[in-house]
């Protein structure tokens, strides 16, 4: 996803990858849904098993070790 020196490595969904560091978890996972092909409409994250609400994806940065995974979000009844 990222090569440089100032990079850092977490995990997406076991994955090992390198961002840059203050990289906001938006813009991780748009650069991840671009390569994987995936609508970020209808996910979910959870940043180290914590689920984190949409609102703060463009505020909270990815920090080193941190472990990204994503969920297809499912409505039901």
């Amino acid at each position: 996803m990222y090569k440089g020196n100032d990079s850092i490595a977490i995990s997406i969904n076991d994955e090992s990858k390198q961002v840059a560091i203050n990289s906001s978890v938006q813009s991780v996972i748009e650069m991840y849904a671009e390569v994987r092909g995936v609508d970020i409409q209808g996910i979910a994250i959870a940043l180290n098993g914590e689920v984190l609400p949409r609102v703060r994806w463009q505020t909270v940065s990815c920090l080193a070790d941190d472990k990204l995974e994503i969920f297809s979000v499912v409505a039901g009844g």
